[in-house]
């Protein structure tokens, strides 16, 4: 399956080569194989723009004296591949190697997002800091801060993101409403519906927002609990009846207990789940 996904590529560059032998376009100069980079960027075909832009600075005599844009653009290829870690190494190239690019910013910026991407929200926060909010931020300092708020905001840490926020003039409403959110995300006590079970079966899971499996194990344990007591009753201790339905009765009413504690643990999660979805889709929308 994977040799068949290449072939739609191969056909692309073959189709793109014949017509330019056509033209009499010349495909392996440096401007050209640069052209085609752009079209396969512009096309979201981005690790193969990569490569070609990786030939482009091949094909070259010498590097071109814009090289650093060069590698900012097959860094954006790797992250729009959701290739974070090429990304980031190529970002680290254009601070390392080119100090005095005007696309130092910019690079910084781009390995924190990268960072973000990928859950590292404090060694995100940790690059962007350094070298940011040491500096006048100009044009960059909102995206700057945002990005250094989501990631306060995806760690939990509600008060550092609020003092960030407050501490420009960003339109903040929707992190603003992030932070509350997280704050005061509705939860379940594992053990109040534990409890709650115990005392009527099912009655954790209704808690916990599960009204269905609720009525299952009340319904479960009232059958097997009665079916025993129907059998003490006619046979007495000696009742086969009875000790069989009491003894599966009794193994799902323990059950019955323990999954509502389990159903409040999966209920939170559940919060914390739809909570972080909303904010990466805030993330990748907005960055």
């Amino acid at each position: 399956m994977k040799h068949l996904r290449l072939i739609p590529m191969l056909f692309l560059s073959l189709s793109f080569y014949l017509r330019a032998e056509k033209s009499g376009f010349e495909y392996f100069k440096p401007e050209n194989i640069y052209s085609f980079a752009g079209y396969l960027f512009n096309e979201g075909q981005y690790e193969r723009a990569a490569g070609e832009y990786q030939r482009f600075l091949f094909a070259s005599d010498s590097f071109p004296r814009d090289a650093d844009s060069v590698f900012f653009k097959i860094a954006l290829c790797y992250r729009f591949a959701e290739k974070y870690k090429e990304s980031i190494g190529y970002f680290q190239k254009i601070v390392n190697e080119y100090s005095r690019s005007n696309l130092v910013d910019k690079a910084y910026f781009e390995m924190g997002l990268n960072y973000s991407f990928v859950d590292s929200f404090k060694q995100s926060n940790e690059i962007l800091r350094a070298h940011f909010l040491n500096d006048s931020l100009m044009n960059m300092d909102k995206k700057v801060k945002q990005l250094i708020a989501l990631n306060h905001i995806q760690q939990e840490e509600w008060d550092k993101a609020r003092e960030v926020l407050h501490t420009t003039d960003i339109l903040q409403g929707q992190l603003l409403t992030f932070i509350e959110t997280g704050q005061n995300l509705p939860r379940k006590n594992p053990f109040v519906s534990g409890v709650f079970s115990a005392v009527i079966p099912g009655a954790g899971k209704i808690y916990c927002g599960r009204p269905a499996d609720g009525f299952h194990s009340l319904f479960t344990v009232g059958i097997t609990g009665w079916q025993a007591y129907e059998g003490f009753k006619a046979d007495g201790v000696h009742s086969v009846k009875g000790w069989i339905f009491g003894v599966v009765g009794g193994v799902f009413y323990l059950g019955n207990i323990y999954g509502s504690v389990v159903a409040a643990d999966i209920y939170n999660e559940e919060q914390e789940v739809f909570f972080r979805l909303s904010v990466n889709k805030y993330l990748n929308e907005n960055f």
